[in-house]
């Protein structure tokens, strides 16, 4: 009995002692997490394209806000990412404030204002003078080569932010009126991607609008297919002149003479797109075993200097850009660039109706110019001089949205390598937005648009190294059988 007793005792006691050193851990912990959350400390992005954070775009944009500005976040609880994303605007800028509204029969006053019902998931902006609200199906946009959902809650509240404190955005014209890529058919990804990027676009129509509009920060002419009219090239002229500054995308067009009006303004520049394609012979430049399908070699600059050296750009059915000569160029006072070179194997072939992989004798071989910035210098007297701009790419495929098919899978050419980071990189460049200048996050989806040689590789060691290692396996197992 005095054994059982002793147990008993023993027991009780290292039971209490167990719970007591338990229940002292836990609220330490309870304690730890109160003192954390007090302090608010930014949750640690590990992802390799920082999917989580706030870009550097936004941030610098933010921080130049002199109003102040309330975010209501409704119907959402204290778990979801997006409070912690708009808790980084507040801390970028004091003066961009939140407030989570869980409930909204807590705030009849918000209620009644923005007629929201108990269901609404919704983000209020509100300054002094105005308001914006978005919806939760705002916050995504759905892929529809990779059939994936993407968030793009960054985008939507930093634009909306910007346009309700009326900050200053570049204002970027598309041309219009000559079967062009338009932002609506053709390049209408890229147009979402430059808004998202906190710019304004819009089309531009020379003959109903009358002249370039002053506050354009950068013409893009995409492709046009019908030449341009007399009084559109005076027009343009008239733009150059006042140092304006043109993105010009060019497919080629296989029709020799077509465009006099349009070569008008390219000669102010000294440059013609020539008719025929570019073709690689090195397996390194070309892409998915397809001698058209090429990766220029990128000359680094500010725009270009992540890209340059993180898997390039990818080019479908690119021409060459001829230039004048140097003397030329000097007496048009235009000083050009090379950003963009096909490699000195490459090949450029007129017969386009020739569809040999291999070189045929009418094909020019070296090293051609596939993408150049021009620099033209205007004195408009002796003490007063201004620079018109002209970045001319010899392919506007490479940013279309127009689908290519890929195995079983439809991909768009501006998802290809960097070509996304390039064109829009280059378009902040030329609109002096130097904040626009980066590599964009990514969602992690990757196109399988290896070259040739990589893709030899790949099959190689995806066949060959597991037929080596059963061939191993039988060995060892041979000899161990004859060792018996």
């Amino acid at each position: 009995m005095k054994i059982i007793e002793t147990i008993k005792k023993k027991w009780i006691k290292d039971t209490l002692t167990t719970i007591f050193i338990v229940s002292i851990l836990f609220l330490i912990f309870i304690g730890i997490n109160i003192f954390i959350n007090k302090l608010d400390i930014t949750d640690i992005d590990i992802t390799k394209n920082q999917l989580f954070t706030l870009s550097e775009t936004s941030k610098q944009q933010v921080k130049e806000i002199e109003e102040e500005i309330k975010i209501y976040l409704i119907g959402f609880n204290e778990n979801t990412s997006l409070i912690d994303l708009v808790k980084q605007y507040t801390k970028t800028n004091e003066k961009v404030q939140l407030e989570t509204i869980e409930n909204i029969m807590d705030r009849p006053d918000l209620k009644s204002k923005y007629a929201i019902t108990e269901e609404t998931q919704a983000i209020i902006i509100e300054t002094k003078e105005n308001s914006k609200i978005l919806t939760i199906d705002e916050l995504y946009t759905y892929d529809y080569t990779t059939y994936q959902q993407i968030d793009i809650s960054e985008e939507k509240i930093t634009n909306a932010v910007l346009d309700l404190t009326k900050i200053e955005r570049p204002k970027i014209y598309f041309l219009t009126g000559h079967n062009e890529y338009s932002i609506t058919n053709g390049i209408s990804m890229l147009s979402a991607y430059l808004q998202n990027e906190i710019n304004e676009v819009e089309a531009l129509d020379l003959l109903v609008k009358g002249n370039v509009p002053e506050d354009t920060s950068l013409l893009v002419i995409a492709s046009p297919e019908k030449d341009f009219m007399e009084n559109e090239v005076e027009i343009l002229t008239t733009y150059i002149n006042k140092g304006g500054k043109i993105l010009w995308m060019n497919d080629p067009k296989f029709m020799e003479n077509s465009y006099p009006n349009i070569q008008k303004i390219l000669d102010q520049f000294g440059i013609t797109f020539e008719e025929g394609i570019i073709l690689e012979q090195n397996e390194n430049k070309m892409a998915l075993q397809s001698p058209n399908y090429i990766i220029p070699e990128i000359a680094t600059t500010n725009a270009t200097k992540d890209i340059a050296t993180d898997g390039g750009i990818l080019f479908v059915n690119a021409s060459k850009i001829s230039l004048k000569t140097e003397e030329e160029l000097e007496a048009l006072n235009v000083t050009p660039q090379i950003i963009l070179n096909s490699s000195e194997t490459s090949l450029f072939r007129k017969e386009v109706s020739n569809t040999s992989s291999y070189k045929i004798s009418s094909d020019e071989e070296g090293k051609f110019t596939l993408g150049v910035k021009l620099t033209k210098e205007i004195k408009e007297n002796e003490e007063n001089t201004k620079k018109a701009t002209l970045y001319a790419i010899s392919n506007n495929f490479f940013v279309s949205d127009y689908a290519v098919t890929i195995g079983n899978s439809k991909v768009y050419p501006i998802t290809f390598y960097n070509n996304k980071d390039y064109i829009i990189n280059t378009i902040a460049e030329l609109t002096e937005n130097e904040n626009g200048i980066s590599i964009r996050k990514d969602t992690g989806i990757v196109t399988y648009t290896v070259t040739e040689a990589q893709d030899k590789i790949i099959k190689i060691a995806i066949t060959v190294f597991p037929i080596l290692i059963i061939i191993i396996g039988i060995i060892v197992w041979l000899y161990r059988k004859r060792k018996k």
